[in-house]
Formats: C-alpha cells, structure tokens, sequence
C-alpha cells in the first residue's frame, strides 16, 4: 500500500511541477553538524527573516527528523549560464521549489499524513517586498530552510545520489524536503498498531 501511495505522491509532485526530481530518503539518516548553522549567523538575512536564524523554535531538529518515518528530495535544477538573469533565478527558484513542496504537503494531508511538513532550500522568499516587520506576512505559507535546522544538505542529499555542486555560475540546484510520519494502522476492535 505504501508503494502505491509514494507513486501517487510523486505523480501529484510531476502534475504539479513537470521538471521537478524527486529522491524518496530516510530522515534517521539525515547529518546534522554545528558548522552548518554558523553558516546562517553570516547570511545577510540572519535576523531579517521571520523562518530563518534566530527566530526558529528552539526544537532539537535531529530529534524531530527521527520521528518521521519518511521523506522526499524534491529539487529543481536551473541553468544559470546567463549571469544578467542570475538574481532572478536565485529568488524565483526558491519561489517554485516552496510552493511545489506546500502541494505536496496538502497530499499528504490528504493521504492521511497530517503531520507532514517541508524545509525549503534557502531562505523563504515569498513576500516579493520582503518579511513583515512585526510578524511573518505569510505564517501559515513561509516555511524554513533545511541549513537552518543544521542539516549538511550537501552531505545527507549525497547518501541519497542527489549530487549539489559549487559553484553554481553554470546550474543552480534548488533542493527541498518533505517529511511525513505514516498513518497508524488500526486493527479490528479499534486496536492501534
């Protein structure tokens, strides 16, 4: 059954984005390091961005990626070669990356996986003038990027054969995780499995 799910899960992803890659992946085996999340402290958004460093939760992220039993690396590669067209692409590919993984993760609610939730790759870019002052104009939309939660997405994104290459003055890869916990199975009698 679960089969038939992730081949329905990934014809909604190719409905939606036609050019998308999708690479299904187990969350236990994502790396977490330190470096990573020094990394946001020099980012020009640190601070300015509402699902960005320091106003994520203060959740232990390799503990909440263990509790789901399963994940997809949705990710989009965009050829860059053109260097006036550079920052467009940059923001725009955030832009449809974040809104392929939202349909994705209404699937899953959909499919009975409520719980499911997607990092996006780099910092949120939805509001085209920039976050709120006072809040996030977009709270129930914006999502956090991977690197925030201090996953190398370079080296876990490897252990799956999704290769990410610097420098990216050729082709940009924009690369994205949704996460979902499966449906708890019921058994006769009401009985939880």
């Amino acid at each position: 059954m679960e089969e038939a799910l992730n081949k329905s899960l990934i014809e909604c992803c190719k409905n939606y984005a036609p050019e998308a890659e999708c690479v299904f992946m187990d969350p236990k085996e994502t790396i977490f390091e330190e470096c990573v999340k020094m990394n946001c402290f020099y980012c020009g958004r640190y601070g300015r961005n509402w699902r960005c460093p320091p106003n994520l939760p203060d959740i232990d992220y390799p503990k909440m990626f263990s509790e789901y039993d399963e994940g997809l690396f949705v990710y989009f590669t965009f050829d860059v070669s053109d260097k006036d067209r550079f920052e467009y692409y940059r923001n725009e590919s955030s832009v449809v990356l974040h809104k392929t993984l939202l349909e994705l993760e209404k699937w899953c609610y959909n499919h009975n996986r409520s719980t499911a939730i997607s990092f996006g790759g780099g910092s949120c870019k939805l509001c085209k003038g920039g976050c709120g002052k006072e809040r996030c104009n977009n709270p129930y939309m914006s999502r956090s990027p991977l690197e925030a939660t201090g996953m190398n997405v370079l080296k876990t994104a490897a252990k799956f054969g999704v290769e990410i290459e610097f420098p990216t003055d050729q082709k940009l890869m924009r690369l994205g995780l949704l996460l979902w916990q499966n449906p708890i199975e019921t058994l006769p009698g009401g009985i939880n499995v």
